[in-house]
């Protein structure tokens, strides 16, 4: 029997949202092909298949996928659905920003429900990372994300960069944060994290690297009622120690802010500090030792142990950028990337949110499943998932989280390993000595 948070994200995965929102929303005629609703929808599509081309979802919508949700006109019972993708694309860039951040916020805050608290600690906890993404070269683009450049030349894609908070459990998503990573107006991580940081959950635990184990940003999760643990550097160790570090232990301790800190953060208020933990730890298979700062109570083995549990969101990213497709956004406009950045993150928390609830329909946990398979099998059972008959899509949605149940990670005895060695270019090409106008002349 279905429990009550099946039925709920069956009906979420029907609708996305409620009918009398996506009205609301809207604002248009319903004798249009390409309403707000098909439009989310194919944008979905078009994420979660192979090529992810917009020619594909306009052949999906010919075919009849879409049947249910097309609005009843003329053109559709007439069977004279344009296979041009021109209406689908004048259709995406109708789609204000505004409205497509609403829809987007809306549908992650509906899978955010479904984090699950981490089991030793009983909250909630999030994994904070950032990385980078390329973009067109085109001149808006270029302008709002300009290319990286060294001692030669500039680059030639833009580049985006983006921080992400990742439940540690289920790997879903919450809404990221993004910036320009180079140029005047570039932000740094720490930036755009304080912007991400308002949509985890109230008292998790947030978990970062040593780029994140800073004062203000440590005293910015603690004022917001969310706890810590980040690694920190070394030099940032031994300056709170105040003292000779040991090899192995924790002390307890009160963190101030710098001079470098309040000249930096003049918004600091005088009595700012953040009390806590410094652990250090030297093991076997550590390069260096590990200094952990954090607010959370619990044995330094368990800080440790949940600190290594980091490396699931660089998994993580590498699967958005690598199976959906993120690592180069297609857009030619600010507001086309960010349209498109937005739908890719809700088809991740999407396709994560059913491997939790398949995984514990099987017993296991969310990261013994593989995403790739996952992913593979929404694509695959998409169709029969939105087929006019209510029977037929609860039949694809029980056999879909049966087999996602099934999608298991191969249980490996040790570790891949990979000499540290580069591949060769199969051929080069020579550099080129003249302008372009001189080369097409």
């Amino acid at each position: 029997m279905a429990t009550a948070d099946e039925q709920a994200l069956f009906q979420l995965f029907e609708q996305l949202l409620p009918a009398q929102r996506w009205q609301e929303l809207a604002g248009e005629s319903e004798a249009q092909i390409y309403t707000l609703r098909v439009v989310v929808w194919m944008m979905l599509l078009q994420r979660l298949h192979d090529r992810g081309t917009q020619q594909e979802v306009v052949h999906q919508l010919t075919a009849g996928t879409l049947e249910r949700l097309v609005p009843d006109c003329k053109r559709v019972r007439e069977g004279n659905i344009s296979q041009n993708r021109g209406g689908y694309a004048r259709a995406c860039g109708r789609i204000s920003l505004d409205v497509m951040k609403t829809v987007c916020d809306e549908l992650l805050a509906e899978l955010g429900q479904r984090i699950e608290p981490e089991p030793e600690l009983k909250i909630p906890v999030l994994l904070l990372d950032g990385t980078s993404l390329s973009l067109e070269h085109t001149p808006g683009l270029l302008e709002d994300f300009p290319p990286c450049r060294n001692q030669y030349r500039k680059g030639h894609w833009a580049i985006l960069k983006l921080v992400a908070l990742h439940d540690v459990q289920t790997g879903i998503a919450l809404r990221p944060a993004w910036g320009p990573m180079y140029g005047p107006k570039a932000v740094s991580e720490q930036q755009l994290a304080e912007r991400v940081l308002e949509q985890a959950p109230a008292e998790s635990v947030i978990i970062g690297d040593g780029n994140f184990g800073i004062f203000f940003f440590l005293w910015l999760v603690v004022k917001s009622q969310r706890q810590a643990l980040f690694r920190l550097t070394k030099q940032r160790a031994q300056a709170l120690a105040g003292k000779e570090l040991p090899a192995n232990g924790e002390i307890q301790l009160c963190w101030r802010p710098s001079c470098f800190d309040r000249r930096k953060h003049p918004e600091l208020p005088q009595d700012a500090q953040v009390r806590g933990r410094l652990i250090v730890v030297t093991a076997n298979g550590f390069r260096e030792p590990l200094y952990l700062f954090t607010t959370v109570a619990g044995e330094p083995e368990q800080m440790v142990r949940l600190y290594a549990k980091r490396w699931h969101l660089e998994l993580d990213l590498r699967t958005l950028k690598c199976t959906t497709r993120l690592h180069h956004l297609r857009g030619r406009s600010r507001s086309a990337i960010e349209k498109e950045l937005l739908i890719a993150v809700v088809a991740y928390g999407l396709v994560r949110t059913l491997m939790a609830l398949a995984a514990r329909r099987a017993g296991l946990h969310p990261r013994e499943l593989s995403f790739t398979q996952c992913h593979g099998l929404l694509n695959a059972m998409a169709g029969k998932l939105l087929s006019p008959v209510p029977e037929q899509r609860a039949q694809a949605f029980h056999r879909l989280i049966v087999y996602m149940g099934k999608s298991k990670l191969p249980k490996r005895s040790k570790a891949r390993f990979y000499p540290r060695a580069t591949w060769g270019y199969t051929q080069s090409f020579p550099k080129r000595k003249e302008s372009s106008a001189e080369a097409e002349k």
